[in-house]
């Protein structure tokens, strides 16, 4: 029997550094799908957009029907052994935030844990000025704030549809292992 577990954070507050440390721990195998990926790839496919970082740019209907093929595919997936489906809670838009766990995915999905992965406003800013590879929506520490917020009431309603535990797994500069080995010991 397959399992689903829910990662998620912010971009910068380091999901994928924590979840790649993780994954070397675990006695479990899992199969990481990140979700952004997954709808770039459907995106790109109906040639909405080139780059991840355009889909906040297209119009809500367009995003929600992507983020819906992204959900259904992802779906299919889970079904043959334990999945981590690494993702934003909120995502931020011109038209203001979108669920990242938006109710389709989420109940689909029935995930046994929705992890928060979490760091302070400043780490996050810090982090995202320092990583060049990508448009990172982080302006100022008191706009992370309010993105911290919205994405861990939306991580919590995402539980609470589906009766998941949730638990925050905290990712202090510098203690890396310390988040990598907690999240093992929430999925196993």
């Amino acid at each position: 029997m397959s399992n689903v577990d829910i990662v998620v954070g912010l971009s910068g507050v380091g999901k994928s550094t924590v979840l790649e440390e993780a994954m070397k721990l675990a006695d479990e195998d899992y199969e990481i799908i990140n979700y952004g990926d997954r709808m770039l790839e459907i995106a790109r496919k109906e040639g909405l957009v080139k780059t991840r970082d355009e889909i906040k740019d297209i119009s809500e209907e367009e995003q929600k029907k992507v983020q819906k093929k992204a959900a259904e595919s992802i779906m299919k997936d889970s079904e043959d052994g334990n999945v981590i489906v690494d993702t934003h809670a909120a995502i931020k838009t011109p038209h203001g935030f979108l669920p990242g766990l938006p109710e389709w995915t989420v109940k689909n999905l029935e995930p046994s844990h929705v992890i928060i992965l979490d760091a302070s406003s400043e780490a996050i800013y810090e982090r995202s000025n320092e990583d060049e590879g990508r448009d990172r929506e982080h302006q100022a520490v008191q706009e992370i704030e309010l993105y911290r917020t919205v994405a861990r009431e939306m991580a919590s309603t995402g539980a609470v549809m589906t009766g998941a535990y949730l638990k925050t797994v905290k990712n202090r500069d510098g203690e890396i292992q310390k988040a990598a080995q907690e999240l093992v010991d929430t999925l196993e």
